[in-house]
């Protein structure tokens, strides 16, 4: 299959590829195109509980640049949601526990350490 966003910008289409034994398209809203996402999110999800975790440390992935952002406490572990908004799929979060936010804390220092320009200064890619 395919997804292709219109000529508007306003919604995409799922397309059916022929490979796929079945024709068709199906045109999607921005609400239903984010509800797709969570769905296939929560099967994958499903399935890698059953698979080993792999390391993350040295894992491709893409960042995200420029997003808004908040931290708030978690009140059940007493550690500390990190949220952001993601472009491809809204607003995603993860819980700290405490120990873990020590630790990000102590990485970040080093990393604020480790800066040579000014906010100013520095480019960001898009």
């Amino acid at each position: 299959m395919r997804v292709s966003v219109t000529a508007d910008g306003r919604s995409a289409t799922l397309s059916l590829l022929p490979e796929s034994g079945v024709n068709g398209e199906i045109p999607l809203t921005l609400d239903q195109l984010s509800q797709l996402i969570a769905s296939l999110g929560q099967a994958r999800a499903a399935i890698v509980a059953k698979i080993p975790p792999v390391p993350i440390e040295g894992a491709p992935l893409t960042p995200v640049f420029g997003t808004s952002w908040a931290v708030q406490p978690e009140a059940l572990t007493e550690g500390s949601v990190i949220a952001f908004q993601h472009p491809a799929y809204g607003p995603v979060g993860f819980v700290l526990p405490p120990a873990d936010t020590e630790k990000v804390v102590r990485a970040l220092t080093t990393h604020l350490g480790m800066v040579h320009s000014q906010d100013t200064d520095r480019q960001r890619p898009s």
